[in-house]
């Protein structure tokens, strides 16, 4: 009973290594393709109360992704992830009124960026658009 166990042993064995040896080729281009796919990435992921914004070859496109995977041209497209949550931007102030007496105020602002216009907001304004245009605005 044991020399039947082996037996069957060595032709699993037997029959593994023969797999391999014919279905190698089949394997290398697998791994190849694996690789090939990860390296170029051509998959993107935007994630909840995000945008991307298409660009080709540099230029902003009027198409903006919206949430979800979604598949690019790896060397010609790159996608720009724009946040388009609710956003809050706070400041201190201080003032003096009429009689010459001191106030002091904390200002806070609630904004986002339209998920429509994303692509406009970065091809006019760029991804810094809170230092260019709501902190002035507070201040």
């Amino acid at each position: 009973m044991f020399k039947q166990d082996e037996g069957h042993k060595v032709e699993a064995q037997e029959k593994i290594k023969n797999f391999f040896q014919s279905n190698i080729e089949y394997l290398i281009y697998f791994l190849v393709l694996i690789f090939v796919l990860s390296f170029i990435n051509p998959f993107v992921i935007i994630g909840a109360g995000e945008r991307g914004v298409v660009m080709n070859f540099g230029a902003v496109q009027d198409t903006v992704m919206g949430e979800g995977i979604h598949f690019r041209v790896p060397v010609m497209q790159r996608v720009v992830k724009i946040d388009v949550r609710l956003q809050k931007s706070q400041t201190d102030a201080a003032a003096a009124s009429k009689d010459l007496q001191e106030t002091h105020s904390t200002i806070a602002l609630n904004y986002h960026i339209l998920p429509e216009k994303a692509n406009w907001v970065y091809q006019k304004i760029g991804q810094s658009y809170k230092e260019r245009i709501i902190d002035p605005a507070v201040q």
